[in-house]
């Protein structure tokens, strides 16, 4: 390589020189040395010569040192993050080559495919805003607009220079990369599929598995016109269809089975990798095999396709709320004095973009298969992996877009809900006592979820650890619905009967979020909520959001709004002797007033009528009188 050659030459230069000075000549001898990089010029004479030699030999040593201190600073940084990592693993390192080439009858046929799928958008007609509602009716994202990009497009390098340097160890295991679709757009899982030949190292790729959960009739493009693409490309890429819908959950464990790498990689189909995606992810496992590794996942825009470069960003890691769906939580301060580009230890997984050693996969009891369709997987394998003697790491230097739906246009076969059932599976295996918070603010419980004992067995087999270890070691970050807190469940108006309630409303990321009432059901859910310890009133059943004003007047309405731990706005107090809550920063008291179901919950100036009375289901502390 180039800097091979260049130090070779360098040597070079060095044992001439050494000779031109320990020698004798009766004339000058012109020397001339060329360096394609270096522009040096002629060296005239020995005497001449001397200093530009001593120049080079110490640049040189600097270069020998600067190297040397890149590989400590490698070692040391898998040692930090990796302790008890034997050296053997660390010794031999080597840099990747790319070098896939695209055979022309797949260039042929990728550009007849570009070229049609063009032709189709422009026969749609020139109402842009038309063709984009139909590619989100269809798919989630604006697919006609992805069907105008090249499959091949180039997105640049998305790493962040940190991750750009030093090598990798030679004996990385060989991936095998398992998409798994249904009614999925052409041209974007071609894209996908692209990204993963055009930046992944030959040696390291053992195969592609392409799972077709038996799309439909109506997406006739992802049947014929796939085979006839996948058949050009070369035979690493393999399309596995199945005869009936079986979920994400069974087509995985079915590429899974069908595969031959080390390491399992599993995709959806709507993905592109950056450069140097796999190395920093196989390496991981490679020297810890239990540990399971995510890539940094970049969002490409649904309406755009455009894949922003977020490098500079600092990464967040995996939580989930009490309705068992994840969430993204911040770094704590720790991790974030590890630096940008160290992995990071991640207490769930979002599910759709992960590796992990193939022996590992196995072992650990893969997927539960009773779960139906999509849903609660993610999380049931996160707690798996960390209860079970596993790791869970977020890899910073391996980067990968995700083309984010804005929602699922994925049918269930039978109309259930899939992830009611799913979570309520994953909670009566691996949540013990910490379940009944779960049905607390969630419901359902008694609701079907289908025979457990296997998972329960593996569970012992395993030997794996209690929730509550799970807790305070790996996800300390839980808001817990105990009686570490100041009061929880109902907030009731004896008066009216009318409980305070979400409304259903924080099922919705982007729409209105005022909090409201309605007849108090004794169910739990979206009137469940919790006094904090950081005086808020908090609501559980998605992503923590806190009861929240800005507007002091009286007759002002609330939101929900996520909590920010910072007081202010979002600060309450509770009278146990009037039971009025007081919206600390207003001096205002939360009202019924006239309030019939569904309409919206004010502040009024404290009376002391009975509007303003409110009740919770437990009170674990009464301290928390402002008089």
């Amino acid at each position: 390589n180039v800097r091979g050659a260049k130090k070779f030459l360098l040597y070079g230069l060095v044992v001439i020189g050494l000779f031109l000075l320990f020698s004798h000549f009766d004339s000058p001898l012109r020397i001339k040395v060329s360096f394609p990089d270096d522009g040096l010029s002629s060296l005239q004479s020995p005497g001449e010569a001397a200093p530009e030699v001593e120049r080079l030999a110490e640049e040189l040593m600097r270069e020998q040192e600067r190297e040397e201190r890149l590989r400590n600073d490698v070692a040391g940084a898998r040692n930090k993050f990796q302790p008890n990592i034997p050296q053997e693993k660390l010794s031999d390192s080597t840099i990747f080559s790319y070098d896939w080439v695209e055979p022309p009858k797949l260039r042929a046929k990728r550009e007849e495919y570009e070229q049609r799928f063009q032709r189709k958008v422009r026969d749609m007609g020139d109402d842009k805003e038309k063709v984009k509602d139909a590619g989100y009716n269809e798919h989630g994202y604006n697919s006609h607009l992805a069907e105008t990009i090249p499959i091949n497009r180039d997105i640049g390098d998305k790493r962040h220079p940190q991750c750009k340097n030093g090598g990798w160890p030679t004996k990385l295991p060989r991936a095998s990369v398992i998409f798994c679709f249904h009614n999925e757009n052409l041209i974007v899982l071609l894209r996908s599929i692209y990204s993963v030949l055009m930046r992944t190292p030959p040696e390291l790729l053992a195969d592609v598995i392409v799972v077709d959960d038996a799309s439909t009739d109506a997406h006739p493009d992802i049947r014929k016109p796939l085979d006839d693409i996948v058949a050009l490309m070369g035979g690493k890429v393999k399309v596995l269809r199945l005869d009936e819908r079986s979920g994400l959950i069974k087509a995985r464990m079915a590429g899974a089975a069908y595969s031959t790498g080390e390491l399992l990689v599993f995709f959806d189909a709507h993905i592109e990798c950056s450069h140097g995606w796999l190395e920093p992810m196989a390496e991981r496992v490679y020297l810890d095999p239990t540990t399971v590794v995510c890539p940094c996942i970049d969002i490409i825009k649904h309406d755009t396709m455009e894949y922003p470069n977020n490098a500079q960003q600092e990464i967040q890691k995996g939580g989930f709320h009490w309705g068992l769906i994840y969430k993204w939580i911040p770094l704590n301060a720790t991790q974030r004095a590890q630096g940008i580009t160290a992995p990071q230890a991640s207490a769930t997984m979002a599910g759709g973009l992960f590796a992990m050693s193939r022996d590992y996969f196995y072992q650990l009891g893969t997927y539960d298969d009773e779960m139906k369709i999509w849903g609660g997987e993610n999380l049931e394998i996160s707690f798996r992996i960390w209860m079970c003697g596993g790791r869970l790491e977020i890899v910073p230097c391996s980067r990968v877009g995700h083309l984010f739906r804005v929602r699922n246009p994925v049918s269930f076969p039978d109309g259930t809900d899939t992830v009611s059932r799913n979570t309520r599976r994953l909670a009566e295996v691996w949540l013990d006592e910490y379940k009944e918070y779960y049905y607390e603010i969630q419901g359902g419980k008694g609701r079907d979820y289908g025979d457990v004992s296997a998972r329960r067995h593996l569970r012992d087999r395993l030997q794996c650890k209690p929730f509550k270890w799970f807790v305070k070691n790996v996800y300390p970050e839980l808001v817990v619905p105990d009686d570490s807190n100041f009061a929880l469940g109902s907030i009731r108006n004896p008066e009216s009967n009318l409980c305070l309630d979400d409304l259903q409303r924080l099922d919705d990321d982007k729409g209105d979020k005022q909090a409201g009432v309605y007849w108090c059901h004794n169910q739990g859910g979206s009137q469940f909520f919790i006094f904090s310890k950081d005086f808020e009133i908090v609501a559980l059943r998605k992503n923590d959001y806190c009861l929240d004003n800005s507007n002091y007047s009286p007759g002002a309405t609330l939101e929900w709004y996520p909590c920010h731990k910072m007081g202010g706005n979002q600060q309450w107090a509770y009278d146990v002797k009037t039971r009025q809550l007081k919206h600390v920063p207003s001096g205002n008291c939360l009202d019924v007033a006239n309030a019939k179901a569904k309409d919206p919950v004010v502040l009024n100036h404290c009376d002391g009528s009975s509007t303003q009375e409110w009740e919770f289901s437990k009170v674990y502390s009464k301290e928390l009188s402002w008089n």
